[in-house]
């Protein structure tokens, strides 16, 4: 069998134009797969890329190939995810306990405990119609792409290609980020457990080792990425279990055992001690813990082309875990808050992580390292799980012509089924990510800022777009499983709103005045990818990028 491969025929302008249900569609050559691959004219039925035997081994339902078929998409990989692995996937995917307890320094320098507790709250409602708007578009068009398909589908047509030509170099810098936190995360806390239990590491506690734990992450996610694709699903339910069992055996012992805050000081004793002008101030630019927590719950999205039935699964996988992840959020932060008599205490901690300190008071080093350890598993698998999202974003980007190289970057592995060089180029902008870290030791805070003001903006420009059409061309919005209705235009009305507020606070630094070694990295690159963007799209973007819509039929 030939290797699998995006598509490489695109031409730099489609030969002819029509308009159908107000988009701009494009007769160009489309995906393909493969030995036997074809190319299809966007008016004629499109041929399977496999024989029948090898459909059905695809694992599709007649849903998922009624939606490829519609999109113009070549079913390329296995539907391994079962609604319940989807479940599991999206809550190991985002591990929000595992990462929270870890992420809360920002929200408790600039606002406190007081401040961290109510900005959570206020943004676990503010977020409701971001995931509901992002459900629907999934149910409508359950692709790996996801945002940028979703603004070429139903942005005006005039600014379609180069607004989702825009919004998937921004998704692609969001989720590369994001896993760039995970195998971060998971060598720093590495570094905590030789602290905990050599204190002497402490006095100097070498940047340069994080980033080194860093790289052998990297190995351990691509190994699991390529070669035990397949076993993902298998072990999901198992690891969610696991997930929520040490929950519950890190957080009993600190209720029992540490020294407790008043419900006063929780609630009510807001702090500034990032040297903020006013309280106000202080709390905006402290939002971003709360922002970065109820942020990538789309992950189920980019693994829509291996969810069976992924019209319904995705949208109700992620609404579900979206409950389930800010009810766990509030419990640990409440918890954690509680058992945190000295806010300025615990952030002196040389580990940079204020929860070691509540650990430290409320157990022996030795249960702190079992804890510890069982976090940093869940954490590696996690990752594993992350990358398998990010893979899959920048496979699909690459595919519709959007990236250097894209051919290249869209190859898919003939026997793994796996984007091998998609996960190889990700795993490679994480570890480029990590030597920040050398230089700065809020490079954890940074990268976060990264990945919550790039995933914000695509979550804007892609309700932006369905707003738009909502108002402008409702009859075009094709039908799905889960739909706004009557509701859609304020709830996506909201979500805009939301999003454009949360964008513009999760680019402030954590403290004034501004270092170097706090300056926040976030603007900076993200400023730097939107000019590569811009290049690349001027020099041979234009050529290969014309949008998903232009393959988009009407069914």
């Amino acid at each position: 069998m030939a290797p699998y491969a995006s598509s490489s025929s695109q031409s730099s302008s489609p030969p002819s134009i029509e308009r159908d249900n107000g988009l701009e569609m494009h007769d160009r050559k489309g995906p393909h797969v493969g030995e036997g691959a074809i190319i299809h004219d966007r008016n004629e039925p499109k041929e399977a890329a496999f024989d029948v035997d090898e459909v059905d081994a695809t694992k599709s339902t007649s849903a998922d190939r009624f939606q490829m078929e519609r999109m113009g998409k070549d079913q390329v990989f296995v539907r391994h995810f079962k609604p319940m692995a989807t479940f599991s996937f999206v809550a190991m995917a985002t591990s929000v306990w595992e990462f929270g307890i870890f992420s809360i320094s920002q929200g408790l320098v600039d606002g406190g405990r007081a401040g961290l507790i109510w900005s959570t709250i206020v943004h676990a409602v503010g977020f409701i119609p971001i995931v509901l708007s992002m459900a629907e578009m999934a149910s409508i068009a359950p692709t790996a792409g996801s945002q940028y398909h979703w603004v070429s589908e139903f942005a005006h047509p005039k600014v379609q290609r180069l607004l989702s030509y825009y919004t998937g170099w921004i998704s692609t810098l969001a989720w590369q980020a994001g896993n760039a936190i995970g195998v971060f995360l998971t060598g720093t806390l590495i570094q905590v457990i030789i602290l905990e239990n050599n204190p002497d590491y402490g006095k100097t506690f070498p940047n340069w080792h994080g980033s080194l734990l860093v790289i052998a992450n990297i190995l351990i996610t691509v190994t699991g990425n390529i070669f035990l694709t397949r076993y993902i699903p298998r072990v999901q339910t198992a690891f969610f279990v696991l997930h929520i069992l040490t929950f519950f055996a890190v957080m009993i012992p600190i209720c029992i055992n540490a020294p407790k805050a008043s419900a006063r000081e929780v609630f009510a004793d807001f702090q500034n001690l990032g040297g903020w002008p006013n309280m106000g101030v202080a709390l905006m630019a402290g939002q971003l813990s709360a922002i970065y927590m109820m942020c990538g719950m789309d992950s189920s999205c980019h693994i829509s082309e291996e969810v069976r039935d992924a019209a319904k699964s995705v949208p109700r996988s992620m609404m579900s875990i979206y409950v389930v992840n800010v009810t766990i959020t509030l419990a640990a932060w409440f918890i954690i808050c509680f058992a945190m008599p000295d806010v300025e205490l615990a952030l002196e901690h040389p580990s940079l992580y204020p929860f070691i300190q509540v650990m430290e008071q409320s157990m022996s080093i030795t249960w702190v390292t079992v804890e510890l350890t069982l976090i940093v598993a869940l954490v590696l698998f996690a990752n594993v799980c992350y990358l398998t999202a990010v893979s899959r974003d920048l496979f699909a980007f690459a595919r519709d012509g959007g990236t250097p190289f894209h051919q290249w970057v869209a190859y898919v592995h003939p026997k793994y089924r796996a984007p091998v060089n998609a996960v190889y180029v990700t795993s490679a902008f994480s570890f480029l990510l990590s030597l920040i870290y050398i230089g700065s030791s809020t490079a954890f805070y940074a990268i976060t800022s990264l990945m919550t003001v790039a995933l914000l903006q695509c979550y804007m420009f892609s309700i932006s777009s369905i707003l738009w059409r909502r108002i402008y061309l409702p009859e075009t919005i094709p039908e799905s499983h889960f739909s706004l209705g009557r509701w859609g235009i304020p709830i996506n009305a909201m979500a805009v709103v939301w999003c454009a507020w949360s964008f513009f606070w999760s680019f402030w630094p954590q403290a004034i005045p501004i270092t170097a070694d706090g300056f926040n990295w976030a603007s900076a690159i993200f400023v730097g990818v939107i000019l590569v963007a811009t290049v690349h799209y001027f020099v041979s973007g234009h050529k290969t990028y014309h949008g998903p819509v232009t393959l988009v039929k009407r069914m």
